[in-house]
């Protein structure tokens, strides 16, 4: 039965059409909402507002500008009608608390039945950022973000999900496989 859940999730177009695209449009425009972006769009006013804002041009540092290009190749194909008011990401409540946004990426991969012991969910990609939730054993779990590297180590994105409903999210650092997930998907 997990298994069949963990499939129909993978397959779930929330999270491989327009949820890919909402997605990556998100993460792109909270870099230019940082840099002080004042948005013309009902959708970039819903989702940021313009308060605090300061330029239709802002200045972004070459980090911001690198990330920005790895979001610019992942869009390829998406068109956002930025006439609505909000957005089709099941997590979007945790994102605006991370330190790093994820990048969607096009694959997924998921743990179907987490068999290892409690793993930290962070808000970063750091061991000393904020736990957000905690991975528990026999829990579902969505990677389909690109990989961060930071202080030496490899960290993934993951989103949880039971019977196909989001529940929790955040930063890790783990290795997974055969031999501490029931099942793999992806």
């Amino acid at each position: 039965m997990r298994l069949a859940t963990a499939l129909l999730l993978l397959a779930s177009p929330a999270l491989a059409g327009d949820g890919t695209c909402d997605e990556l449009w998100f993460t792109r425009n909270a870099i230019f909402h940082e840099a002080g972006y004042c948005f013309g769009s009902p959708l970039g006013e819903a989702i940021f507002g313009n308060d605090g804002c300061t330029t239709k041009t802002p200045a972004l540092s070459a980090d911001q500008k690198a990330r920005l290009a790895r979001i610019k190749a992942e869009e390829e194909g998406c068109t956002i009608d930025t006439s609505r008011r909000s957005l089709d990401i099941p997590d979007l409540d945790i994102r605006r608390r991370l330190s790093l946004l994820p990048i969607r990426t096009i694959g997924e991969s998921g743990c179907i039945g987490w068999k290892g012991g409690p793993v930290s969910l962070r808000a970063g990609t750091s061991i000393s950022a904020e736990t957000l939730f905690v991975l528990e054993p026999g829990d579902v779990v969505l990677f389909a973000h690109a990989m961060e590297q930071a202080e030496g180590q490899d960290w993934d994105y993951g989103q949880v999900f039971d019977n196909g409903v989001f529940r929790k999210a955040g930063w890790t650092v783990i290795d997974w496989g055969p031999e501490v997930c029931e099942g793999l998907a992806g």
